[in-house]
Order: structure tokens, then sequence, then C-alpha cells
């Protein structure tokens, strides 16, 4: 969310590309009191390690990784690289560099990529468990996006949770209230889009906002693309039908009607220019705003998400690091990850991006960050509430879930419906149709 997005890969460039292949993070912010650990010595001659890693938004992270990459590879005789890459070109990177047995030894990426290429990624379990032990425990959808068939094949690195900012000034000014619920949420974005300040919200094909948002509103007006089977299509149902009905009445009452063609940095710029009252995002708003229009941050806040009638419902961007099975330097990859996993770097990394992303084990919930600003809580409290599912919930993010999400079919169920390029009831027949070309049919 509210990440430099530069190319949109397409439905049929990751297919194409994750399937020919085969289907198939370092985290913690640990209390300060916890003694550091050394990094690990790397024996024998001199090591290359290069790092694939997503560009942030928010610059100071990835200045501060690269820092501290570099310095653990001087003191361990390693050459350590970071390339820093957008974010939708990672699939077909990925994919090329498993089709030529080359490449990065370390890569990060988010959400169900373990499952996707898992007979690619290394065995973690030792690691991962270590840090679940140090860490106080670590939070479900995290474990259920790394954790393979009881192996775990990524390291958890962060989470990104998305938390509605808005203005409290134009909320006051349009006389309405934080909404608690999705039905007081389309009421309260109609009073702010007549006030002439909508909500924004992105519908097109970009990585995290669309997903981010529209998968929770799924689910909390109880729709769900799969059983918890993992394989039966059950996305026609009364509650998808509902949810994309209530979807239609939100986008031409209360939202900015070019969020058809958005991507993850539109929303951004739409907030910081203030022509929206209120969109969903990661701390990257915030964290600009204070940084370049501190009148603009005085007067914002954050919200969690509200509750449908099946409940409250959250999709976290959680990054994991996982190493490469044709890596040549699996161990010195290994030592690396456990040494930017240290208290000493990670809460530096953390505080710098104002918690735009960080650990996704429980003792994050503690880290000195939060107390900075009390305007970013709303990050730490959309995680520990618990609300985080994931693509192909209630079922496991499995390879075919996150090939569904990479295809973007739940955030198109909304698009077509909301572009009447499809009446509601059609655009749910079209979107189980092609759930079943990925699920096989039910």
């Amino acid at each position: 969310m509210g990440k430099p997005w530069r190319k949109v890969i397409t439905r049929r460039e990751f297919l194409g590309s994750a399937l020919a292949v085969g289907a198939g993070a370092v985290a913690a912010a640990c209390a300060p009191s916890q003694p550091a650990q050394q990094a690990p010595a790397v024996q024998g001659r001199p090591t290359q390690l290069l790092v694939l890693w997503q560009s942030s938004f928010v610059q100071e992270q990835d200045k501060l990784l690269d820092q501290m990459a570099q310095d653990w590879g001087k003191k361990n005789n390693v050459e350590v690289r970071v390339e820093h890459i957008a974010y939708n070109d990672t699939p077909a990177r990925i994919a090329a560099a498993i089709q030529a047995g080359s490449g990065p030894d370390v890569i990060r990426w988010t959400q169900g990529w373990a499952w996707i290429y898992e007979n690619s990624l290394v065995d973690v379990s030792k690691e991962v468990e270590d840090l679940i032990k140090r860490l106080g425990g670590i939070y479900p959808d995290a474990e259920a996006y790394n954790k393979v068939g009881g192996v775990w094949r990524a390291v958890p690195w962060s989470v990104n949770p998305g938390v509605f900012v808005y203005r409290t000034d134009y909320f006051q000014e349009a006389r309405v209230q934080v909404p608690t619920t999705w039905d007081e949420f389309i009421q309260v974005g109609k009073k702010l889009k007549a006030y002439g300040k909508p909500i924004g919200q992105a519908l097109g094909h970009s990585y995290g906002d669309p997903p981010g948002f529209w998968y929770p509103w799924l689910w909390a007006w109880g729709g769900k693309e799969v059983l918890e089977d993992g394989k039966t299509v059950a996305l026609e149902s009364d509650a998808t039908l509902l949810a994309v009905e209530k979807a239609v009445e939100l986008f031409y009452g209360a939202l900015d009607e070019s969020g058809l063609s958005w991507d993850d940095t539109s929303n951004n710029r739409a907030y910081l220019a203030e022509q929206i009252s209120c969109t969903l995002n990661g701390a990257s708003i915030y964290f600009v705003a204070k940084r370049d229009f501190p009148k603009v941050a005085q007067v914002s806040d954050h919200f969690v998400h509200p509750r449908g009638p099946a409940g409250q419902f959250s999709l976290h961007a959680l990054f994991s690091l996982g190493i490469m099975s044709y890596s040549k330097n699996v161990q010195a990859a290994k030592d690396l990850i456990m040494y930017l996993m240290d208290p000493q770097q990670y809460s530096k990394w953390v505080d710098v991006g104002l918690a735009y992303e960080f650990a996704p084990f429980k003792y994050s919930e503690n880290d000195p960050v939060w107390n900075k600003d009390p305007k970013i809580k709303a990050f730490r409290d959309i995680v520990v509430n618990g609300s985080g599912r994931w693509p192909g919930w209630p079922g496991p993010p499995t390879a075919k879930a996150a090939q569904v999400r990479e295809a973007y079919i739940i955030v198109d169920l909304f698009a077509k419906a909301c572009s009447r390029e499809f009446k509601p009831a059609d655009a749910v027949k079209w979107a189980a149709g092609q759930l079943r070309q990925i699920y096989g049919r039910s």
C-alpha cells in the first residue's frame, strides 16, 4: 500500500511465468532489553550474496536496510548486494530466476509466494522456530503464508497493515463520525462525497490497495471464494451477491469514481492533494504528510476496518524472506537473515519508517515505536485484534489461492460491477467461472 509501483503485471503474464516453473523475515521487534546476538561468522573464502528487495515508499527504510547488510558483510567477509525492484515486477523476476537456476540468493516477497514456489525454497524451519520462541509467538496469517505442509519455506520478515487514514476536519465539517460498521461507512461516505471530499479506493490491477480493501469487504458480508477444504469454489452465494450490490452502492454514493484506474500511488497523491477525505493505506501517507505536508498531518488520523454482518476482517501485506534452493550460499543467507532480525538492527528499521512495516511476531506489540505518535497505533491494533486473513480463507493460502490473488479475480468481481460492465449477479457468475478454471470444477 502506498508503494512506488511501476509496472502492472497482467494476469496472463503472471500465470504464464508462474505456471511455467511449476507452482511448486526475517522479522521481529524484540524487547530492547533482550541481549543482542552477535553476527554468526561465515567461514571459508569470500562469499557473495544477492538480495532482491522491493523498493519501499518509505525510502529511509531501504537506505537503512542497505547499510545494515553492508555492515554485516564487511564483518563476515561477504559481499552483500541488495537490488531494489518494483513490486509488480517481482513475480516475473522470481519465475525467471527459477527457470534459469540462478539469480538472487534471498528474495523478499509477499503473502502466498511460499506456496507457489514451495519446491524452489530452502527449508528454514529451524530458524523460524527459533524466532517464534524468542519473540513471543507469531500471528496466524504470517504462519499460514509461510508454513507449507508443515515446513517453513520462508522466514516472516514484516507486516505492512492497512487502516483508514482520514481527515478529521472534513469529517467534522461534513458532520460525520468514524464508522464502526460497513453500512455506516457507506452512509458516512455519501455525506463526504456530497460535501465534495469523497472516499478514495483503488479498483485496478495494482498489488496492494485493491486486494487489501476488496477481500475484507467480501468476507465482511459473508462471501468467500472457497470452502474450508481450499478446493471447493463457493463464491456464488447470497452473501457474495450482497457484497457486490453493496459495493456498487458504495462506489456511486461514496467513492471517487476515478478509482477504477487507480494504482497504489493514486490514493496517496489524492489524499495529500486534499482531494479525498479518507482511504485505506499503510502508514506511508501519514509518514509523508508529517515530513512534507505538516498541515495535512495535523488534521489526519486513522481507524481500523469496520465490521460487516459476518465480522471484522483485514488483509495485511505480509512480507517474508525466502532462500532459493539454487543458491550456493545458503548458510551465509541464513546468517544474514538472523543478523538483520536482531533487535539492535530490526527495531531501528521499524523506527525509521514509523511502523510502516513491523514484525509479525507478537513481541512487536511492545515496540518503542508505538510511543512516538498515538495516531499510528491503529496499525498495531488491526494486527493485534486478530482480524487478519489471507486469500483463499477459510481454506489455506494455497498456490491456487495465490494465483487467484495475482490474477485480481476478486478485485475484478467488484470492478466489473462498479464499472457496469456486468450486473452484480453476472459479475458473481463470471468470477466463479474464473475461480473454477484455477481450482478445477467442483
